[in-house]
């Protein structure tokens, strides 16, 4: 197994630095020390090679967001800088790879992306077509309404026969709501985004999703939408997936991941990003994937 050295773990205090002052920014970077890679290793070709491509899903607010400028932010995106770091990349020497819901798993397999880094679940389906690092983020289900609605939704017995739910297509929502909330209808969209736009619109009565993702939804329009009160069905836990043949690069994320809980990473990208949510910053797994 790779494991990090103390000079990995200076890199690591390098790579905050650039976040704190540059995140997502598009001017030229020093890009950080790369550390010694075993010659062949995927770490080691990513490193010489001086860039990498991420895929990533735009307008998730705090989490994952693509600007007007075309620059990308959020959590999962300065996570992500963070993670690559010890690799000698610097933040302008990642290509960011807009990706969907349905097209991310085919892009990693095709070598369209290197990496994704943006609210990818881990099942036991994913695992067996791709690598997946993590977990670094343990995500419940919620559903949001419009304002003043959710008063009327105590339980899940509360949400009336044919009530029309929006979930993205390619996510667990689907299976979630058929077996959780079955009085329901499933309305499938290509984007959260295009499912939050259809609840402001009136055209379906609650999305589906997890909280860390409808949040930055309420956090942008408070006074359009809320959550509900009630929590169902199983939690997802986010990983980073990877090409299924490149385990030792899956390897170096899960220690990755690793310290950048016991640094004070996540804590700060957290705070910086989705502090103001309301929701909690993500704790340490207990375990790991295994990579395998």
């Amino acid at each position: 197994m790779f494991r990090l050295t103390k000079k990995a773990l200076l890199v690591g205090a390098v790579s905050l630095t650039l976040l704190a002052t540059a995140c997502g920014n598009t001017s030229k970077e020093a890009a950080p020390t790369a550390v010694d890679f075993p010659a062949g290793s995927t770490m080691a070709s990513i490193a010489t090679a001086g860039k990498i491509k991420i895929g990533a899903t735009p307008n998730q607010p705090g989490l994952s967001e693509l600007d007007l400028k075309g620059n990308w932010k959020g959590f999962n995106i300065e996570l992500a800088e963070y993670l690559v770091a010890p690799m000698g990349i610097a933040p302008d020497s990642i290509e960011w790879v807009h990706t969907t819901m349905a097209n991310r798993i085919p892009f990693i397999q095709q070598g369209k992306v290197e990496m994704f880094a943006t609210a990818l679940a881990i099942t036991p389906e994913r695992i067996k077509s791709i690598a997946i690092a993590g977990p670094y983020m343990d995500a419940k289900p919620q559903l949001i309404v419009r304002k003043g609605e959710a008063s009327k939704m105590q339980s899940l017995a509360d949400i009336p026969k044919g009530s029309k739910i929006c979930v993205i297509q390619g996510s667990q929502g689907q299976p979630r709501v058929s077996k959780e909330i079955p009085q329901a209808t499933v309305v499938e969209f290509n984007a959260l985004t295009n499912c939050v736009r259809a609840l402001e619109q009136g055209t379906v009565d609650a999305v589906d999703s997890t909280a860390p993702l409808l949040a930055g939804f309420i956090l942008e329009k408070p006074d359009v939408f809320e959550f509900t009160p009630m929590t169902y069905g199983e939690g997802e836990i986010w990983g980073v997936g990877v090409p299924t043949e490149q385990q030792d690069f899956c390897t170096f994320l899960n220690e990755r991941i690793t310290a950048a809980f016991e640094d004070g990473t996540v804590k700060k990208l957290w705070d910086a990003n989705m502090a103001k949510s309301g929701l909690a910053e993500p704790t340490a797994a207990k375990e790991l994937t295994s990579c395998k």
